[in-house]
């Protein structure tokens, strides 16, 4: 708990990198601190809930902690890190021993980073047209995924290259902002993000119509009943796919449906169970815990190092609970500049061409202690056009940039763990596993209007697989209003059963009665692959006796008991 020192001091999540982007505005500062704090601590009541609907051994992960309601001057920092380019390109079609290479499939690394900026190969062939992977936990067999896109950009770092008419590359914008922030900063103020589009990627051309997310059917903007104006389009023309040009492209923030704040913090606060069988290999307790995908630079690496803050490998070491530190995100770390022969054609320093658009180099938490790593958001590396050469002159390890891969490859990613010691230590627990009995399981719910806007807008991908935009969809709480009534919402469920519909239930002082039931497929964000899911239409009243704040969601199967609910899955406002 807080001290009586740090009360007044630690009183909410800090947006990423504690950006500000209302400086001349601290009305909406405040409105954007409030909107994110309070997303921040439904996504870690939803991290530490877990999932006690339909598996075993994954629920109540208590050892995962909340860092705004923890005093900061207890806290050990952990920078945790891994590279930026996909690891799961080299493990399937590389020299990383995945499950193709028994095809004989070695790509080569032209081709890797061919794949890691375009999607395909050097020869044209995307990924649809290569060998299926199998996954090293489950021995499931698939096309390779995520899908989207950039969506094998996985490593929660993607990037969009601007190339001259000669194909030369003249620069490269690298993000690891996550999609919840920009949807919560659009909530606040679309014309700011507006105003960030043009500044961040040097476009002063976009449009705010560029960015709003369009009724498929009838063109127009849809309302997002929450703000009462147009909802925000996360894969609009200027934030979607590797290539920027003046017309389209951009990487403002992530977009491969795995790469969200939500599912870091869930994948934290799964981590924090200790497995039968330890924290040696990160691969085998990934397979056992079964959070994030196997075979990536970063899930796996993240896992195990929070797993070893809370069940040391050395015994003289104090088990710690952990967390992901104040402010939570994901951060890109200054590239090696040492392997880029530090000289471009004229002498420059090449380090002067790396520039950092948002965030910053270097942190101090509540104490005032410098926190471990750097903390950018977004960079560009760009030559400036006064000189007469490009990106594509200088050179990395020897070897001229063809490919905005090979600078990926020279810096590291990173989130920033926290921990704090116990002199208790936390109960192992068997591999997570499918129980005897299932309940039906809140997945994410949306506004009506919004979520068949998401669904029917198809987006196109070089993995030739159907996909619509709620796969970039976010786990924000939809705002209701005291005194509202007959609000129609969607919620999507899982391991729906009985007959006839479920009860759905938020609590006291809201009523919700479920109108139609029907099914959908895509990924719920934080997944790789989109699923077959149950889709409920909801219509619910809010008396004027309810009280603020956020509300928990309960479906109940006919016939079952109820069991956990869903943390801040709506938020209720006053009128």
């Amino acid at each position: 708990m807080l001290s009586s020192q740090t009360a007044d001091i630690v009183r909410r999540f800090l947006t990423p990198a504690n950006q500000i982007d209302f400086p001349q505005n601290p009305t909406l500062q405040k409105q954007l601190d409030e909107q994110w704090s309070f997303n921040l601590t439904g996504f870690t009541q939803q991290g530490i809930t877990g999932n006690p609907w339909n598996s075993l051994n994954a629920a109540n992960n208590t050892w995962y902690f909340n860092p705004v309601t923890t005093d900061p001057a207890n806290v050990v920092y952990q920078p945790i890190q891994w590279n930026a380019f996909p690891g799961r390109l080299d493990f399937y079609y590389g020299e990383g021993n995945g499950s193709n290479n028994v095809q004989g499939l070695e790509l080569s690394t032209d081709d890797l980073l061919s794949l890691g900026d375009t999607g395909k190969t050097t020869n044209g062939t995307p990924f649809s047209a290569l060998p299926k992977i199998t996954n090293p936990c489950t021995q499931d067999v698939s096309n390779y995924g995520p899908f989207g896109p950039r969506g094998w950009q996985d490593e929660y770092c993607e990037w969009s290259v601007e190339r001259n008419e000669k194909g030369d590359i003249v620069r490269i914008d690298f993000t690891c902002e996550n999609p919840e922030y920009w949807n919560s900063l659009w909530a606040v103020s679309p014309e700011r993000v507006l105003e960030l589009y043009r500044s961040t990627l040097g476009k002063p051309h976009i449009q705010l119509a560029d960015l709003q997310l369009v009724d498929p059917s009838r063109r127009t903007p849809v309302i997002d009943p929450s703000t009462g104006r147009p909802a925000y389009n996360p894969l609009n023309k200027w934030n979607s796919g590797p290539v920027s040009s003046a017309t389209q492209g951009g990487a403002m923030h992530l977009t491969s449906t795995p790469n969200t704040i939500q599912t870091e913090i869930g994948l934290g606060s799964a981590a924090t169970v200790p497995r039968p069988g330890g924290n040696g290999n990160a691969q085998a307790l990934i397979c056992c815990a079964q959070y994030g995908q196997p075979a990536r630079n970063s899930d796996p690496h993240i896992g195990q190092s929070i797993n070893q803050l809370v069940a040391p490998p050395n015994p003289a070491q104090s088990a710690m609970k952990a967390t992901l530190a104040n402010p939570p995100g994901l951060y890109i770390q200054t590239p090696d500049f040492a392997s880029y022969n530090y000289q471009s054609p004229d002498g420059t320093d090449v380090s002067t061409f790396w520039t950092i658009v948002r965030g910053r180099s270097e942190m101090f938490d509540e104490q005032g202690r410098k926190m471990p790593g750097h903390y950018i958001l977004h960079a560009s590396f760009q030559v400036p056009a006064s000189k007469p050469y490009t990106v594509s002159d200088l050179t990395i390890n020897g070897q001229k940039i063809k490919w905005a891969g090979q600078v990926a490859q020279t810096f590291l990613m990173q989130i920033t763990g926290a921990g704090l010691k116990q002199t208790d230590t936390a109960p192992v627990q068997s591999c997570v596993a499918t129980p005897p009995t299932v309940f039906a399981q809140p997945l994410q719910i949306f506004h009506a209007n919004v979520f068949y806007a998401l669904v029917g807008t198809q987006v196109p991908n070089v993995m030739g697989v159907d996909m619509n935009l709620a796969s970039n969809s976010t786990l924000i709480a939809p705002r209701l209003k005291v005194r509202d009534t007959n609000v129609q919402l969607v919620i999507t469920a899982d391991t729906l059963s009985g007959g006839g519909f479920p009860a759905v239930s938020f609590g006291d002082g809201v009523t919700a009665r479920v109108v139609s039931q029907a099914s959908v497929t895509y990924a719920v964000p934080g997944n790789t692959y989109p699923a077959p899911l149950s889709v409920l239409l909801v219509t619910v009243d809010v008396s004027a006796s309810a009280v603020p704040g956020p509300r928990s969601l309960w479906i109940t199967n006919n016939g079952q008991a109820q069991s956990v609910g869903f943390p801040a899955a709506i938020h209720v406002v006053p009128a």
